[in-house]
């Protein structure tokens, strides 16, 4: 594999594909996607002289950082060698009709991974969706057939074999108002595959939290061995998919790979220190808490601080199955906050300041907990009390603190308003909650999964 910095910071690309006619193509949509933040943008068509404004040639005549190739599979092995020999350094076969369609399509697959090779061009593909990424200055690349992507700088980013549940990423990313390092949908990943995605995505700076959705994982010594070096430095989320014997048939034919006994990647993963999860949406929770959540906790001590008594009681079982615990605030916490809260409120841990608490002292009254010495982290609950004043002590206390906090908040929009605007994950239940506190905890290598096995 060569280098893939040509790929996620290119200045110039070439475009195969796009229509010079009426009806309008997959390649125009790439055209259109790609001239928004490249400089030099080049197309290559047959016979047309101009595409949608820009000048086109039969042949790309000079080299370009990416070629983005969108043409029939039939038409893909030309199309590779002429950006090869022209000098392109990075491709991208969005076409499907490969590996994933039968023996004819593996041929033409194999012959243009040979051509590629032979000239150490990095290529990924085909079959896939393309690429998404951040450049200099406040430009994001769209070199994929999304019409529409998150541009906002973010921590994340995200290796899919699926082009659709890369799709569902980025839409996540959009609904979250959370911004993207890197994208890259790998397809069928005959030539470029997830552990190299992963070696160049652990020396990115801009990389902090990474995400791999997968349904096969060739050479795992590799992976195991290159995941492990990246997951001492960053955090790497993984979903597998084709783990039961219809998942594993409807990989084989939608990017053509092998899924493999799903007990060999479980104990590939847990040695490499990768975070697996069980579902999209654990997937997509657990990626928004190591974005939000810095991963630096080295202890599970957290508190619970609620308005909303019996949810809370859900966040402590959550906590004890997810291995944290819930210490006893210290004597002179209790004292503190015994002169803020009503003389029923529950002081010890969960903390329920109940509705009852004055608004005025909730701010100090937070705040105490937040400065309590025994606590790591903090995970705040709130159902259907919308006490502003509430929202703004915990944004008041995260300011001051820093403490890692995450949160479940229902039908409370004022309080979601003020701990939103500090950074605080707002998660769909109290146990989501939980587990984006638990996921922050660095003390976990070697048993990085033994939550979410607790919680199969």
């Amino acid at each position: 594999m060569g280098d893939l910095t040509p790929l996620f910071q290119p200045e110039s690309a070439a475009v195969y594909g796009a229509s010079s006619g009426p009806s309008r193509k997959l390649g125009n949509t790439l055209l259109s996607n790609v001239a928004v933040s490249l400089p030099d943008v080049r197309c290559v068509h047959p016979t047309a002289e101009s595409i949608d404004g820009f000048p086109a040639t039969a042949t790309l005549k000079s080299p370009v950082d990416l070629a983005l190739i969108s043409v029939p599979a039939r038409a893909a092995e030309s199309a590779v060698l002429d950006a090869v020999t022209a000098g392109a350094r990075a491709l991208v076969v969005l076409s499907s009709g490969f590996a994933e369609a039968g023996l004819e399509g593996r041929a033409v697959q194999e012959r243009i991974v040979d051509i590629a090779r032979q000239h150490e061009v990095p290529l990924i593909g085909p079959n896939c969706m393309g690429v998404v990424s951040q450049l200099s200055g406040d430009r994001c690349l769209n070199a994929s057939y999304f019409w529409e992507v998150p541009t906002g700088p973010g921590r994340l980013s995200f290796v899919s074999q699926s082009g659709a549940f890369g799709g569902m990423f980025l839409s996540f990313l959009g609904a979250k108002n959370l911004g993207l390092a890197r994208f890259v949908s790998l397809g069928n990943a005959p030539d470029v595959t997830v552990t190299d995605a992963l070696r160049w995505l652990g020396d990115d700076d801009r990389t902090e939290v990474i995400g791999v959705f997968a349904e096969g994982i060739p050479n795992g010594r590799a992976f195991v061995e290159v995941a492990g070096d990246v997951t001492s430095r960053k955090p790497v989320v993984i979903l597998k998919g084709g783990r039961s014997q219809a998942g594993a048939r409807a990989a084989a034919g939608h990017t053509g790979s092998l899924a493999g006994d799903h007990r060999i990647y479980e104990a590939a993963f847990r040695r490499a220190g990768v975070l697996q999860v069980d579902s999209s949406v654990q997937f997509f929770d657990t990626l928004r808490s190591l974005s939000v959540v810095r991963r630096g906790l080295t202890a599970g001590r957290v508190a619970v601080v609620t308005v909303s008594g019996g949810p809370g009681v859900l966040a402590a079982d959550a906590a004890d199955r997810s291995g944290l615990t819930l210490p006893t605030l210290t004597q002179q916490t209790q004292d503190r906050l015994r002169w803020l809260v009503p003389e029923f409120a529950a002081i010890g841990n969960p903390i329920d300041l109940t509705p009852q608490c004055r608004p005025e002292a909730m701010v100090d009254a937070v705040l105490a907990v937040y400065e309590s010495r025994e606590v790591d982290g903090v995970v705040v609950i709130n159902c259907g009390l919308d006490i502003t004043e509430f929202g703004a002590a915990v944004a008041d206390a995260v300011r001051r603190t820093g403490v890692p906090t995450t949160a479940f908040l229902l039908d409370v929009p004022k309080v979601i308003a003020e701990v939103s605007a500090v950074g605080v994950p707002c998660f769909d239940s109290p146990e989501a909650a939980v587990h984006g506190i638990a996921v922050a905890i660095v003390d976990r290598r070697g048993d990085s999964n033994s939550e979410m096995r607790r919680n199969r």
